[in-house]
């Protein structure tokens, strides 16, 4: 009688019990992170000259890759990738490269993120956990999808977003119910740690209170048209630039000097250094009712950065690329910059990870649940618009957004 709920109990008690495990290392590498960008951020806007060796830190991060993780290059799509496929263990040395790649791209002054390097970093150290226990690959998917959620939530400090983020962006069109349970733990657990390390995350602003309106939401969604062609024009710009070096540059380690020299270029020919790291800064003058920031200088760094092989991730600037747009947009229309500069930093998100139900929540735990229904309408026009492949390529297609099952 008691046998099969017994089961049950233990079964959810042994994931709680590795989500824990994940969650607690996530939160230590993501409170290590975080902590090692805001060094890389501050040397690099005190010392105006380091722009100069981006092409010396496209070399080095070219090199590390080319030479010591080959194959690791693939970053959060080896990942998903190995969700499904289970072809080959992510090893623990990816965590100390995409570690210290990420903070070398940073301190030169690549247009580059966190929250990718964050999931490499907690998968680099869950996938050898799960090796070694000897877990079969169905098991063995939950404990990355766990990672995911622990990298993700505790970098960005928004732990139910970090959940469904994992168990929405490993697969198009399909969310991982399953993966609840570890999910969910992982996440929540890792933002504790950071927190309880005392590490801070960014302060943003609450969304102010809009009455609904047919003309409103019209405006909304519109835009939310337009944050999903933004993402679509980011994701083939960035592989355009990956593809057309991979065609004319055989050697790897070239490919991020090439690009090193041509954001060297830009930044100093038309003054873009604040577009440089994470550029967060511009997303909260774009909150706070500025309109002086200029989405397309971002996304062309960021395309530029990563396409030519540059690492930390296209998750915060994506962010600062919507949150630009959408000030821009209501600049235009004679809208509220604030409220369309906050819709817009998770609509282009949303439409450039295939991930509209993460976005919304991260909107409601960032800049409070008042603007949901506006958050939700934005996030699924972007991701209805922005086509199948996203900057996370590996996802598989599970159902076409035109609702045609695949």
């Amino acid at each position: 009688m008691f046998k099969e709920p017994l089961s049950r109990a233990m079964h959810v008690a042994r994931w709680v019990a590795l989500a824990f495990l994940i969650g607690v290392l996530s939160g230590l590498l993501s409170a290590a992170f975080i902590e090692a960008l805001n060094w890389a951020t501050d040397t690099r806007e005190g010392n105006n000259w380091l722009v100069f060796t981006l092409p010396l830190a496209g070399l080095l991060v070219g090199c590390s890759y080319h030479y010591l993780g080959r194959g690791l290059e693939r970053g959060s799509n080896l990942i998903i990738d190995q969700i499904h496929s289970r072809s080959e263990w992510i090893p623990l040395r990816l965590t100390p490269l995409i570690f210290g790649a990420s903070v070398v791209s940073h301190v030169a002054g690549g247009s580059t993120g966190r929250e990718g390097a964050a999931l490499q970093l907690a998968a680099g150290v869950t996938d050898p956990i799960s090796k070694r226990l000897g877990l079969n690959p169905a098991d063995r998917s939950l404990m990355l999808i766990a990672a995911i959620a622990g990298g993700f939530g505790s970098v960005f400090g928004v732990p139910v977003a970090g959940a469904v983020f994992a168990l929405e962006v490993q697969r198009v069109g399909r969310v991982r119910y399953e993966a609840l349970v570890p999910a969910f733990v992982a996440s929540f657990v890792g933002d504790a740690v950071v927190r309880g390390l005392g590490v801070s995350h960014t302060h943003y602003p609450v969304m102010p209170k809009v009455a609904w309106s047919v003309s409103m939401a019209w405006k909304v969604a519109l835009f939310g048209v337009i944050g999903g062609l933004i993402a679509m024009l980011f994701v083939h710009l960035t592989h355009f630039i990956k593809d057309t070096l991979k065609k004319y540059v055989a050697w790897y380690p070239a490919r991020p000097v090439i690009g090193g020299v041509l954001l060297t270029i830009l930044i100093l020919s038309f003054g873009w250094r604040d577009y440089s790291g994470l550029s967060i800064p511009l997303a909260l003058e774009a909150m706070n009712g500025s309109v002086a920031g200029q989405w397309g200088s971002k996304l062309l760094l960021t395309s530029i950065t990563i396409g030519s092989g540059f690492v930390g991730g296209e998750f915060i600037p994506l962010f600062v690329i919507g949150a630009l747009a959408g000030a821009s947009y209501a600049h235009t229309i004679g809208a509220n910059v604030v409220v369309f500069a906050i819709i817009g930093s998770i609509t282009v998100l949303a439409g450039a990870t295939n991930t509209p139900l993460a976005c919304t929540i991260i909107g409601i735990e960032l800049f409070g649940g008042q603007g949901l229904t506006f958050f939700a309408l934005a996030c699924a026009a972007a991701y209805a618009t922005s086509g199948h492949t996203g900057i996370y390529h590996a996802q598989p297609v599970s159902a076409h957004k035109s609702g045609i099952a695949n």
